[in-house]
């Protein structure tokens, strides 16, 4: 396969790339551990299942080199990788199949049955492939990445994006905090998140830089171990990880050059926490959205007055923004940005992208120097735990349930003002058996940092009994 037509991933570069990587606290004999030459052998043994050009391939690989390796096998095999959790249920996992036209599946176990498959295809290292039924396969183009978006679209929605357009972002970023081949990069964000692979994994491919990878679960005494033990100078976060690394700071030799920070505000306090700790010498605070490709805007905060650690910086080079009215209710405008990094297409089924410009439903403001200022997102999308949650999928997975007649979400804030989200829904019967059923319906799906903290059930009324 040419480098033309996978976007300019070539096979050796890749091989070179997998070859330094570590799988951060664990060997060969772990879920995600791979030995020294196995990432060449999930590579070959994606091409050796001779899927059609174009054909989409679902990925629900622990953290590690190996998710890697079958994310940049099924590139160069002509496929197009699309990365998922990989806690995913198989319901989730099929419905995403079905929606997305998946012509195969890798994962580290897999029982065909629940998928319509015959058989699985050993694919060495600690994983396998299904080849799953033929008759509903969509293609898509060679070189080209699906993004899931569960968190702003719905959960079996993504984002059609080029390898060559993901890699131009990731470079970009890498400029923006100064990253280079010299620098240790862990990831410790999942490589389903498009902030983790591309601002992480690709970045560091694209810099030549050497990549260590962690996951989750996220301890603040786990990263800071990480750190001293693989010599890491770059690493990313999500906000509600630094908000606990700085509650926690790390002690003795842990001590990064860069960290960045991206997926939703951070409180100015917690800046200045995270930059008063001396452990670390640069922060970054980042704006993006898969939609996007995914990163948009950054502030070096470590050089920034406070006034402006409530700022998310100034968009990246070849990035133009600007604010309209149609946000709703609610501070700020909505943010429009255009660049050539932004998705091709909204999945299933969406129209393809029109001028490079995607509207963020995301609210904010810009001041006379540039600028940005996050100020809330779409009611309909809601940040809880870290996971960004689509409230209209919710919804849905309930409303389907027999005996289900309305369904309500309700955002709030607990005992210990973390950001919640609970379900009022009316029903034929509110007993434990209808409760039951609307959960078991809900835990098919959705991950656990996604299921609503609180259900409430109500009588249905006659009205809605008839609608």
């Amino acid at each position: 396969m040419s480098a033309s037509v996978t976007g300019g991933v070539e096979r050796a570069a890749v091989l070179a790339f997998l070859a330094v990587c570590v799988d951060a606290g664990s060997g060969p004999g772990s879920p995600s551990g791979l030995g020294p030459d196995e990432p060449e052998a999930v590579v070959d043994a994606v091409a050796g299942l001779e899927l059609p050009p174009g054909s989409p391939v679902l990925i629900a690989m622990p953290n590690g080199r190996g998710a890697l390796a079958a994310f940049f096998g099924a590139l160069l095999a002509g496929a197009v990788p699309v990365l998922l959790p990989p806690a995913a249920g198989a319901a989730r996992i099929a419905e995403i199949a079905r929606q997305l036209g998946g012509a195969a599946l890798i994962a580290p176990r897999i029982d065909p049955a629940r998928y319509g498959a015959v058989a699985v295809h050993p694919l060495d290292g600690r994983c396998e492939a299904a080849l799953l039924e033929a008759q509903a396969h969509q293609r898509y183009q060679p070189g080209e990445v699906v993004l899931m978006t569960s968190g702003t679209s719905g959960i079996a929605t993504g984002c059609l994006h080029g390898i060559d357009a993901l890699l131009r972002n990731a470079d970009r970023h890498a400029t923006a905090v100064g990253q280079c081949a010299d620098d240790t990069v862990l990831v410790s964000l999942p490589l389903y998140y498009s902030y983790g692979l591309v601002a992480q994994a690709l970045a560091a491919f694209v810099r030549g830089s050497r990549l260590v990878v962690s996951g989750p679960p996220f301890t603040s005494r786990s990263f800071a171990e990480t750190i001293r033990a693989h010599d890491v100078t770059v690493s990313s976060l999500t906000p509600s990880t630094a908000v606990r690394l700085a509650a926690e700071p790390p002690a003795g030799r842990a001590a990064l050059r860069v960290l960045t920070v991206g997926g939703d505000a951070l409180d100015p306090g917690h800046v200045g926490s995270l930059l008063a700790g001396g452990w670390l010498e640069e922060l970054y605070l980042t704006y993006g959205l898969t939609e996007a490709g995914p990163r948009v805007t950054t502030l070096a905060a470590h050089r920034e007055p406070e006034h402006r650690w409530s700022s998310v910086g100034v968009p990246l080079p070849g990035v133009r923004t600007y604010l309209c009215d149609s946000a709703g209710d609610g501070p700020g405008a909505e943010l429009v940005v255009e660049s050539d990094t932004v998705l091709r297409q909204r999945l299933p089924g969406g129209a393809p992208t029109v001028a490079g410009i995607v509207t963020t439903g995301d609210r904010f403001d810009i001041d006379a120097d540039g600028y940005h200022f996050f100020r809330g997102r779409s009611g309909d999308s809601v940040v809880v735990g870290g996971e960004k949650v689509w409230l209209p999928s919710v919804r849905r997975i309930a409303a389907g349930v027999p005996g289900v007649r309305r369904v309500a979400t309700t955002v709030y804030r607990d005992d210990r003002d973390e950001l919640r989200y609970g379900l009022d829904v009316a029903v034929d019967d509110p007993g434990p058996r209808q409760a039951a059923e609307i959960e078991n319906a809900l835990n098919l799906v959705l991950l656990r940092a996604e299921r609503p903290h609180r259900i409430t059930l109500s009588q249905a009324t006659t009205e809605e009994w008839s609608k």
